[in-house]
C-alpha cells in the first residue's frame, strides 16, 4: 500500500509538473510571443502598425501627384500637395535607407530641390514635377520591395522555427502527460490561429503588383484598384472611366514573327500608351494582349479624347502586321464610365468589355464609348 501511495504521489507530482510546464508555455506564448510577432509582422488594431516607412513615403508622393493632377487646381490643393511631398521627404529621410540604398540621398536632394522650386516665385508646371518625382518614386518602390523581401524571409524563418518547436512540444507533452490534454487543445488552437494569421499577413508579399514583361500593373493590382475606386465612388467621389483594350490580330502577329517579337511589340505598345495618358491614370495588363486603362475622376466626355489619343499612339508606332487588314499593329478599345445604377465594380468592367467586343466586331482600330 505504501509503495502504491508512493507511485501515485510520484505520478501526481509528475502530472502537476507537466501541468505547470504546459501552463507556463501557453502563458508565455499568449502573453509575450504572439503579441510581439503580431506587432512586428502585421497590424494589430491600428492600421498604421506593420506598414513600412518607405511605403508611407511613396504613398505621400503619389498622393501629392494625384492632387496636382486634379482640375481645377486651386491654392489650397497646391499647398496640400506640397505638404504631401514634405511628408514623403520626411519618411524617405531615414538613416537605414541612406546607408543601404544608393538612390536615397540622390532622391532626397531631388525632392528638396523640387520643394524649393515649388515655394519660389517661379511657376512650376505639372509635367516638370512629374519628371522630378518619377525617379524618386521609383527609388522608393525599389527600397519598399527589397524591404518586404527581407521581412518575408525573416518572418518565414521565424514561422518555421516556431512551428517546428511547437510540434515537438505537442508530441512530448501529449505522449507523456495526460493531465495536460485540455491545455494542449487550447494551445494547438492558439498555435494554428497564430500561424494562419501570420501566413495571411505574409501571403500578399509574395504577389508582385507589376507585370514583369511590360512594366504595367498586373491583374491583381487592377482588381484591387478597381474595387478601391468604386468604393470611393459609392462614397461620393467623382465618376471614373475604364478603357478595356485589345491588340487587333495579335495572334497572327505572334504566329508569323514568334513570341519574342510579340513580347517586344507588347512592350512598345504599353510604352506608347503610357506616353498618351495623364499623370494619375494607370495602365494594367489584364491578360495576354488585353490591357486596361483606369482614368480616375474622369467622365465619359473627358475620357473619350484620351482613349482616342491612346488608340492613335499605338497606330503611330507603325509596327508591321501583315495579317491585319491595316497592315500594322493596332488597338481597339471599349470605354465605360461609372454611373448611379452600378451596384458593384464589375458592372463598369462588364460594360467596357461588351463595348470592346462591339468594336472588335465592327472594324477594330478604334474606340467605342457609352452613349
Amino acid at each position: 500500500m505504501t509503495l502504491i501511495r508512493r507511485q501515485l504521489s510520484w505520478w501526481l507530482w509528475l502530472a502537476v509538473l507537466s501541468f505547470g510546464i504546459v501552463v507556463a508555455w501557453v502563458v508565455y506564448e499568449v502573453r509575450w510571443l504572439y503579441p510581439d510577432l503580431q506587432r512586428h509582422f502585421g497590424p494589430v488594431g491600428d492600421p498604421q502598425v506593420g506598414r513600412q516607412i518607405i511605403t508611407r513615403s511613396r504613398e505621400y508622393l503619389q498622393n501629392g501627384l494625384n492632387i496636382l493632377a486634379s482640375e481645377p487646381l486651386d491654392e489650397e490643393q497646391f499647398q496640400d500637395a506640397f505638404f504631401q511631398f514634405e511628408l514623403g521627404y520626411s519618411f524617405l529621410n531615414v538613416g537605414l535607407y541612406k546607408e543601404r540604398y544608393d538612390c536615397t540621398n540622390i532622391s532626397l536632394d531631388q525632392l528638396d530641390a523640387l520643394l524649393d522650386s515649388m515655394t519660389s516665385a517661379e511657376a512650376t508646371d505639372l509635367a516638370s514635377i512629374v519628371r522630378s518625382l518619377n525617379p524618386i518614386i521609383l527609388c522608393a518602390t525599389q527600397i519598399e520591395q527589397h524591404q518586404w523581401e527581407l521581412r518575408q524571409t525573416r518572418a518565414m524563418a521565424i514561422a518555421e522555427r516556431i512551428d517546428r518547436s511547437q510540434r515537438w512540444f505537442l508530441l512530448v507533452t501529449g505522449a507523456a502527460y495526460s493531465m495536460g490534454v485540455l491545455f494542449l487543445v487550447f494551445y494547438e488552437r492558439q498555435r494554428r490561429k497564430t500561424t494562419r494569421s501570420l501566413r495571411s499577413q505574409l501571403s500578399w508579399m509574395e504577389k508582385a503588383l507589376e507585370d514583369a514583361l511590360t512594366g504595367a500593373q498586373n491583374r491583381r493590382a487592377f482588381d484591387r484598384d478597381l474595387k478601391r475606386h468604386f468604393e470611393r465612388y459609392q462614397r461620393g467621389a467623382p465618376a471614373f472611366s475604364l478603357l478595356m483594350c485589345d491588340l487587333d490580330f495579335f495572334k497572327d502577329y505572334n504566329d508569323r514573327f514568334g513570341h519574342t517579337r510579340g513580347d517586344e511589340a507588347l512592350q512598345q505598345v504599353v510604352d506608347s500608351m503610357t506616353s498618351a495618358i495623364r499623370p494619375g491614370d494607370q495602365i494594367y495588363r489584364y491578360g495576354g494582349e488585353e490591357l486596361v486603362v483606369l482614368l480616375p475622376n474622369t467622365s465619359q466626355q473627358q475620357a473619350l479624347p484620351i482613349a482616342e489619343r491612346i488608340i492613335a499612339a499605338v497606330a503611330d508606332l507603325q509596327i508591321s502586321n501583315p495579317g491585319s487588314p491595316m497592315k500594322t499593329l493596332t488597338l481597339s478599345g471599349g470605354l465605360a464610365t461609372t454611373h448611379k445604377d452600378d451596384t458593384k465594380c464589375q458592372d463598369v468592367l462588364n460594360r467596357a468589355d461588351a463595348l470592346l467586343y462591339q468594336v472588335k466586331s465592327s472594324g477594330k482600330n478604334s474606340v467605342i464609348g457609352e452613349a
